[in-house]
């Protein structure tokens, strides 16, 4: 039996941060995930902004992907999660082991589902093309659907997944028992879960009609939300869901217990500044952080932000981080975690200056706090190449937060210099900050 959820839930509007330094720029979600008991949650965003809530463990955000994030998928102790690009890069964290990326599909990759214990995966493309990972059991694709396929959702042991088309067909595979479609909504379906067992599931279409069968309770549907609804996740015995808009306000039911929102950020830039530097400070605070740790030799530059960024060497770090020289990944790690611009930057200090749309400037007239000033680009060596990230400007000096700076072990610290241009043997310019 069809049950269109018809009660209505309070908005509830509190947001708090996880992922990220402060409220940055504009950002857009689409996924989020459920522990088993619903005392954790996780919201994702398409820039890979993760926020996790309750039992949820942080384990880090997605970098370095092309398109956009479009599904996350958390482990039934929340000590695990997995995300995935629109491209099919898989992000695998905490208990989630990584398995590989589907490759080949038609379209684009729509979501990702986790086993309970985070031993496999299973992804959809829009055309209904699934690849199962570790112990999830491929059972088969959808056919015959009204193109495109929205959502796929795995019970807990793997033997049994349910995909969902945008106009409301249901696929049951394997231990997932079908149980209708949903039908008579406006919009279209957005997303499909199922109970660890796939006794029941529940899907939402876009403007938050509810339709729970079989092990699932209606607990209600959201309204007075912002934008459209774009996710839902049940606990594994369906007494409790949780609904995700695009703005990232979050609708708890049941049992599943309200934490907080995704930020939705701002297109303020003197937000994004004051962002960055209250985030650089934290971080220069930050000993778990801030120094290198893990070195099995004095040049092996073991750091935290390269590792966050996946970005580096390995094999060199008994910690199991990555290794390279962090001073640029430090700057890239605070604009990105603060919502700022960050395409085109890599591990080299002069992708600031050499980044298409960089705004570049070879001079210190008007910088402000949250840019990042670069060091001797002038000469033709790249070795001692260097970027700081400014946190307070006078009419004669600049002081910066700085990472990979001093002797073994390096440390992120807090510097003041002059401010004047040395293209050779100091600055040389500075990168401005844009959203």
């Amino acid at each position: 039996m069809v049950v269109l959820a018809v009660a209505m839930v309070v908005v509830l509007a509190v947001s708090l941060l996880h992922a990220t330094g402060a409220r940055a720029a504009l950002r857009t979600f689409n996924s989020v995930g459920v522990t088993a008991n619903g005392q954790g949650y996780v919201p994702i965003g398409t820039d890979g902004a993760v926020y996790a809530y309750g039992s949820t463990a942080y384990h880090g955000n997605p970098t370095g992907f092309t398109g956009g994030i479009v599904g996350i998928a958390v482990t039934a102790d929340g000590q695990g999660y997995v995300a995935i690009s629109s491209a099919g890069q898989v992000y695998a964290y905490g208990t989630v082991a990584y398995r590989g990326n589907p490759t080949g599909f038609s379209g684009s990759i729509v979501g990702i589902a986790v086993t309970g214990d985070g031993q496999g995966y299973i992804a959809m493309s829009s055309y209904g093309q699934t690849y199962a990972y570790g112990t999830v059991v491929s059972r088969g694709n959808p056919s015959g659907f009204d193109y495109p396929m929205t959502g796929i959702s795995v019970t807990a042991d793997g033997q049994g997944y349910a995909a969902v088309s945008h106009t409301g067909q249901v696929y049951a595979y394997g231990t997932v028992a079908y149980r209708g479609n949903p039908s008579g909504f406006t919009g279209s379906i957005a997303s499909i879960s199922t109970t660890a067992n796939g006794q029941g599931y529940i899907a939402v279409s876009t403007i938050g009609q509810t339709y729970a069968y079989g092990a699932v309770v209606s607990r209600g549907k959201p309204t007075g939300f912002t934008g459209s609804i774009v996710a839902v996740s049940t606990t594994a015995d369906g007494q409790g869901y949780a609904v995700l808009s695009s703005t990232g306000q979050v609708y708890a039911y049941g049992t599943v217990a309200y934490w907080g929102n995704g930020d939705p950020g701002s297109n303020d830039t003197n937000a994004l500044r004051n962002a960055v530097t209250t985030l650089a400070n934290n971080e220069k605070n930050n000993p778990g952080h801030n120094v290198e740790q893990g070195n099995m030799s004095t040049s092996d530059d073991c750091n935290y932000y390269s590792t966050s960024l996946r970005a580096g060497n390995t094999g060199r770090c008994s910690n199991g981080w990555l290794s390279e020289d962090w001073c640029a990944d430090f700057a890239r790690w605070v604009w990105q975690q603060s919502g700022a611009n960050v395409s085109g930057l890599g591990g080299g200090a002069i992708t600031f200056k050499n980044r298409t749309g960089s705004n570049w400037h070879n001079d210190l007239t008007n910088v402000q706090v949250g840019d990042v000033i670069g060091w001797r680009f002038g000469t033709a060596a790249t070795s001692d190449d260097h970027v700081s990230i400014v946190v307070a400007v006078t009419s004669t000096t600049l002081t910066v937060i700085e990472g990979n700076v001093g002797s073994y072990p390096s440390h992120v610290l807090q510097n003041t210099y002059a401010r004047t241009v040395n293209n050779s043997g100091g600055i040389s310019g500075y990168a401005t900050l844009s959203l």
